[in-house]
């Protein structure tokens, strides 16, 4: 099979190559950067890079394609603008492409995001017919690239699957509080207990994957996450012994999450640089709880979340300190 997949060298899409090299597959990358490129030079992945909204020669990249998985976007920008232009005009122009050149099509598979929806409601996982309430640009985004592909449902055989918080190797947020832990600090943000739906790599892969090929799929939107919802007191335990240590935790208050993520905005602005914390991110951190039902994905794809928490930061950690991050 002939299968293209954006955003091929990020994080997630870099472990989905993997997967589908593994099982034989012809794949094409498209993608902005070349952030884990030589990851998939290695499995002999013909990597084209070029903006999705401008510059890419679709005719032949998309002659004879069976299979797109389509995961390029912007998860993180400073300005609001870049979120539109990166999850919604790209997606937007990307269905028109494929509309035009995807003859033979089997499956057009979007990955979004839990953030499209939004937070839990009164404490209770949102469902596929939870109605969108997203708090952040970057929801939003991924909300309006969701109604595009359901908008072409009529001539592409089209899925959705959101995932949850997603961590594994080669994620670079969590990485950075795997350092703060190896020095001794684990910030836990608010006062009352937060809790989240979290999905390893390998896991979610496997989600994506089983959504692109089960034929009940095609029309549908699943979420895909971990079968246990956790606190950040629990990821928290849960990397502390994946390193053996025993950091102080420090309660964050809102406010002060608030006051961090308004000068990150700043800060990124005037430098030009991604920042870890800005207003957008603290509107998402602030939530009491991130957490979705799987029950959809589980009872029509057959997916069952493999990887617990305990091994899945064991296996992340193992990882950065293979690879000289830690």
């Amino acid at each position: 099979m002939k299968v293209l997949v954006t955003g091929g060298t990020g994080f997630i899409g870099s472990h989905l190559v993997e997967q589908l090299r593994e099982r034989g597959h012809h794949v094409i990358c498209v993608a902005k950067d070349r952030l884990n490129i030589s990851t998939l030079e290695s499995l002999k992945v013909k990597v084209i890079l070029g903006d999705l909204n401008d510059g890419v020669q679709w005719d032949s990249i998309l002659h004879g394609v069976d299979y797109i998985y389509h995961l390029a976007g912007v998860i993180k920008a400073n300005w609001s603008r870049d979120y539109y232009n990166g999850n919604y005009e790209a997606t937007k122009h990307f269905i028109s492409v494929c509309t035009r050149h995807c003859v033979n099509l089997k499956r057009f598979v979007y990955v979004s995001s839990l953030a499209a929806v939004g937070p839990s409601i009164e404490g209770k996982p949102v469902t596929e017919d939870t109605a969108y309430h997203p708090v952040s640009h970057y929801g939003k985004s991924k909300m309006l690239g969701e109604i595009e592909v359901l908008k072409a449902s009529d001539w592409l055989p089209v899925t959705i699957v959101r995932p949850s918080a997603v961590y594994g190797p080669r994620e670079r947020d969590i990485y950075k509080y795997f350092r703060l832990t190896m020095r001794g600090i684990q910030p836990l943000i608010g006062f009352k207990k937060k809790l989240l739906s979290l999905i390893h790599s390998d896991d979610l892969v496997d989600g994506i994957l089983l959504a692109g090929e089960c034929r009940q799929s095609v029309g549908e939107v699943y979420f895909l996450a971990g079968e246990e919802f956790c606190t950040t007191h629990d990821i928290g335990e849960a990397i502390s012994r994946a390193m053996t240590c025993s950091p102080i935790r420090v309660r964050v208050p809102h406010t002060l999450i608030y006051a961090v993520g308004a000068v990150g905005s700043t800060v990124g602005k005037i430098t030009k640089r991604q920042v870890l914390l800005n207003l957008q991110k603290a509107r998402e951190v602030v939530q009491s709880a991130w957490t979705c039902s799987i029950h959809k994905a589980k009872t029509q794809l057959g997916f069952r979340p493999r990887i617990t928490l305990e091994e899945g930061m064991k296996r992340t950690y193992n990882w950065y300190c293979i690879k000289g991050w830690l």
